[in-house]
Parts: structure tokens; sequence; C-alpha cells
């Protein structure tokens, strides 16, 4: 899966969440172009990877 910013917009409307532009960016820098590993091979991103990455950003989305 590729993330573009349609799709950023989904899973931040449905986590009901603002997610800050800086983030934003990082996110569409990583996940919306193809990546590849050590050896070549391209690599497929899950919509499960991209919520584990706002998880690990959550002090920033999410009060305390």
């Amino acid at each position: 899966m590729l993330l573009t910013r349609k799709k950023l917009n989904r899973i931040s409307e449905s986590l009901r969440v603002t997610i800050p532009a800086d983030l934003r960016r990082e996110l569409l820098a990583h996940y919306g172009k193809p990546g590849t590993d050590d050896e070549g091979h391209v690599v497929e991103f899950t919509e499960q990877d991209i919520y584990e990455q706002l998880r690990k950003n959550s002090v920033s989305i999410w009060p305390v």
C-alpha cells in the first residue's frame, strides 16, 4: 500500500485525531513511495505499519 494524503486523511478522521504537519510529512515521505530492502526487493507497507508509527508518535497526537 502506498500512502496518499487522501488515505492519511481517512486514517486521521477514523481515529478522530489531528496529525501534526511534520508527522504527516514524515509519514508521506516514508510510506508514500515504494520501499526497498537491502537486497533491492520491493517492500509492501500495510495500514498496520502506518497505525504503528502513529502509535509510536502518540505523545504528539493524543493528550495524556
